[in-house]
């Protein structure tokens, strides 16, 4: 009677360990059959393959073992060269699962700029400049072009090509991305698809403070996508100036000043002062670290010096969410 007994509970936990659910294209608003699926978990050691299964005829897949304790787990599938996640937490049902796919396109025109804007943060020795893009897609189908990248961006000489950029498709985490120079001097490019829903790019750099100090930015389009104007934030101790920008007002929640740029193309604006959205002792949007190479350092005794980089552009990515949130919902926008 122990052992029935012990044979059910085992049926009953194997059942309910497994892993079962539909792929489905929603461009096409149908299941899709014949596509590779792969379950993975994340751990210590990195991502750790737990099986690969092909949808059936109807969409449908299965996976009998999972590791259902410890930790989520990761359903993979890469369609018309794009890769969509779906993500198992431990506390959601595992069985009738949907994993949404859509067909791919080249034409940038199904997504739009939702949000740009330039966040100013400068302490006596570095000015920290974070880039938030935000883009909107509508439709039913992915933009995904290498040869445009997701979003093109302008980056000053004076950050020797230093840069970090994280990427945020819609539910997903932010991602490290690299930035890929284009014939266009001083323009880069990333190559990042823009699923359905939003998605969020984090440009940070770091600039020398000069006395007065001027920047020199230049707002780039990707042809064909429709985008809107481009935004400066600058902190309390930040004042801006210049005639190609507009002052807007100040954000109640963080009393910093908005402005609006009012030149397509190249612009400058003259800096002056030092302000953190976090106060005057913030220092890690304004680069105070004595080492100069970073954000990405490869050399150097103190081994944090290694992620000092990262550092940053989490902390001003961060920062630039928050800023972006508050604005959002601040009657500055109108």
């Amino acid at each position: 009677m122990i052992r029935l007994a012990a044979g059910f509970l085992c049926a009953a936990v194997c059942a309910f360990a497994a892993i079962d659910g539909t792929v489905v294209n929603k461009t096409a608003g149908k299941p899709l059959a014949g596509v590779s699926i792969t379950l993975v978990k994340p751990g210590q050691q990195g991502m750790r393959t737990l099986g690969i299964t092909t949808s059936n005829g109807s969409g449908h897949f299965q996976f009998a073992n999972d590791e259902p304790g410890g930790g989520p787990q990761l359903l993979q599938v890469n369609y018309a060269g794009v890769n969509y996640n779906k993500l198992l937490t431990p506390n959601i049902p595992t069985s009738g699962v949907e994993v949404d796919v859509y067909e791919a396109t080249k034409s940038p025109d199904v997504a739009h700029v939702a949000q740009r804007m330039l966040v100013f943060e400068a302490n006596t020795s570095r000015i920290g400049v974070t880039e938030t893009v935000v883009l909107e897609n509508s439709s039913s189908t992915t933009f995904n072009n290498t040869d445009t990248g997701g979003i093109r961006f302008y980056l000053p000489p004076a950050s020797n090509g230093q840069v970090n950029v994280s990427a945020q498709g819609p539910q997903g985490m932010p991602l490290p991305r690299a930035a890929e120079k284009t014939n266009e001097e001083n323009v880069f490019k990333v190559d990042f698809p823009v699923k359905p829903g939003e998605t969020q790019f984090q440009i940070t750099y770091v600039l020398p403070v000069g006395s007065p100090f001027t920047f020199r930015g230049k707002q780039v389009h990707i042809k064909g996508m429709i985008s809107g104007p481009l935004r400066l934030v600058a902190p309390p101790g930040i004042t801006l100036s210049g005639s190609d920008i507009q002052q807007l007002g100040v954000e109640p929640n963080t009393q910093s000043t908005i402005y609006n740029v009012v030149r397509d193309g190249g612009f400058s604006v003259d800096l002056a002062g030092t302000g953190s959205l976090n106060g005057p002792s913030d220092n890690s949007a304004s680069g105070s670290s004595s080492d100069d190479e970073s954000p990405p350092v490869t050399e150097g005794p103190p081994k944090i010096y290694q992620h000092l980089g990262w550092l940053l552009a989490f902390a001003l990515g961060i920062l630039g969410i928050g800023m972006l949130v508050l604005y959002r919902s601040s009657p500055v926008r109108s």
